[in-house]
Protein backbone atom coordinates (compact mmCIF):
# COMPACT_ATOMS: atom_id res chain seq x y z
CA UNK A 1 0.00 0.00 0.00
CA UNK A 2 1.39 3.28 -0.91
CA UNK A 3 2.35 5.95 1.85
CA UNK A 4 -0.52 8.59 2.61
CA UNK A 5 -0.79 11.76 1.33
CA UNK A 6 -1.36 13.47 4.75
CA UNK A 7 -0.64 10.90 7.98
CA UNK A 8 -1.50 12.93 10.98
CA UNK A 9 -0.93 10.63 14.31
CA UNK A 10 -1.73 11.79 17.86
CA UNK A 11 -2.72 15.09 17.23
CA UNK A 12 -3.76 17.51 20.18
CA UNK A 13 -4.52 20.85 20.90
CA UNK A 14 -4.87 22.24 24.45
CA UNK A 15 -5.82 25.97 25.32
CA UNK A 16 -5.36 25.59 29.21
CA UNK A 17 -7.74 22.86 30.82
CA UNK A 18 -10.06 22.63 27.32
CA UNK A 19 -9.19 19.83 25.08
CA UNK A 20 -10.16 21.16 21.31
CA UNK A 21 -8.13 18.32 19.51
CA UNK A 22 -7.46 15.02 21.74
CA UNK A 23 -5.58 12.06 20.20
CA UNK A 24 -6.28 12.50 16.60
CA UNK A 25 -4.65 10.11 13.84
CA UNK A 26 -5.95 10.18 10.02
CA UNK A 27 -4.09 9.17 6.95
CA UNK A 28 -5.83 10.87 3.48
CA UNK A 29 -4.66 9.18 0.33
CA UNK A 30 -3.85 10.81 -2.68
CA UNK A 31 -7.15 11.42 -4.46
CA UNK A 32 -8.96 10.75 -1.40
CA UNK A 33 -11.74 13.52 -0.49
CA UNK A 34 -13.29 14.21 3.18
CA UNK A 35 -15.29 16.32 5.31
CA UNK A 36 -15.08 17.35 8.73
CA UNK A 37 -18.60 18.12 10.37
CA UNK A 38 -19.72 18.86 13.82
CA UNK A 39 -21.66 21.34 15.60
CA UNK A 40 -20.30 24.73 16.69
CA UNK A 41 -17.43 24.54 19.28
CA UNK A 42 -16.35 20.84 18.05
CA UNK A 43 -12.94 21.88 17.24
CA UNK A 44 -12.82 21.62 13.30
CA UNK A 45 -11.72 24.85 12.98
CA UNK A 46 -8.94 24.35 15.30
CA UNK A 47 -7.41 21.40 13.70
CA UNK A 48 -7.96 23.01 9.88
CA UNK A 49 -5.09 25.45 12.01
CA UNK A 50 -3.16 22.99 13.01
CA UNK A 51 -3.07 21.11 9.96
CA UNK A 52 -2.15 24.25 7.51
CA UNK A 53 0.36 25.57 10.49
CA UNK A 54 -1.48 28.67 11.70
CA UNK A 55 -1.74 26.63 15.42
CA UNK A 56 0.90 24.59 16.48
CA UNK A 57 -0.30 21.00 18.07
CA UNK A 58 0.38 20.38 21.49
CA UNK A 59 0.88 16.79 20.77
CA UNK A 60 1.21 14.63 18.25
CA UNK A 61 2.60 14.94 14.47
CA UNK A 62 1.38 15.99 10.88
CA UNK A 63 3.22 14.52 7.74
CA UNK A 64 3.22 15.57 4.07
CA UNK A 65 4.21 13.60 1.22
CA UNK A 66 6.53 11.90 3.86
CA UNK A 67 7.79 15.12 5.22
CA UNK A 68 7.46 15.88 9.10
CA UNK A 69 5.35 19.42 9.08
CA UNK A 70 4.26 19.97 11.85
CA UNK A 71 6.11 22.76 13.05
CA UNK A 72 6.49 24.70 9.91
CA UNK A 73 4.57 28.11 10.03
CA UNK A 74 1.84 28.87 7.24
Amino acid sequence: MAEPLLHVDSLVKRFGGIVATDNLSLDIARGELHAIIGPNGAGKTTLISQLIGQLRPSAGTIRFAGEDITHLPA
